[in-house]
Parts: C-alpha cells; sequence; structure tokens
C-alpha cells in the first residue's frame, strides 16, 4: 500500500467516525427541536451560537486552521437548525392533521 493509499484509508476511516457523529448530533438536534417546540422557544438563538463557535474554534490547535473550523461549526449548526426547522414543521402538520 503506498502512502497516498494509506492517508486516503485514515481519511475515509475519519468520515466515517464524523458521519456516525454527525447522525447522532442530528438526532439530539431534533429532540432539541420537539422540546423549543413544546415550549415555544425559537430555533435561532444567536448568543448560543455565537458560544459554541467560539468554544469550539478555541479547541484548534493549528491557527492556521482556525478558519476552517469556524467554516466547518457553522455550516454544521446551519444543518442542524435547518433540521430543526424541517422538524418542527412537520409537527405542525401533524397537529393539524
Amino acid at each position: 500500500m503506498t502512502k497516498h493509499d494509506m492517508l486516503r484509508k485514515e481519511i475515509d476511516e475519519i468520515d466515517q467516525e464524523l458521519m456516525r457523529l454527525f447522525e447522532r448530533r442530528m438526532q439530539i438536534s431534533e429532540e432539541i427541536a420537539q422540546y423549543k417546540y413544546s415550549k415555544d422557544i425559537a430555533v435561532f438563538d444567536s448568543s448560543r451560537e455565537k458560544q459554541v463557535i467560539d468554544k469550539n474554534v478555541a479547541l484548534i490547535e493549528n491557527q492556521s486552521l482556525k478558519l476552517y473550523g469556524e467554516l466547518f461549526i457553522k455550516n454544521l449548526m446551519g444543518l442542524s437548525r435547518k433540521h430543526q426547522n424541517d422538524s418542527i414543521n412537520h409537527m405542525k402538520v401533524s397537529h393539524k392533521s
């Protein structure tokens, strides 16, 4: 196996773990959506998002990767927000029927 193949294999393993963690995060996000719906709480909370971004970007030791880490967590949170909104909209439709 070449060095290139070994690095690709390592990336594949990391991607698999990321997908497991992503799925878990989205499942928890859906539970949060249910809670927010039941308590009539808005999905978007700018202060919470800033806190999450700052906390996670601070974990990145390599300064040249901080911008990418910030983009990563912002995109992840955007997907989570979309999933929460979709879940809440589905709950609203279900309760109307």
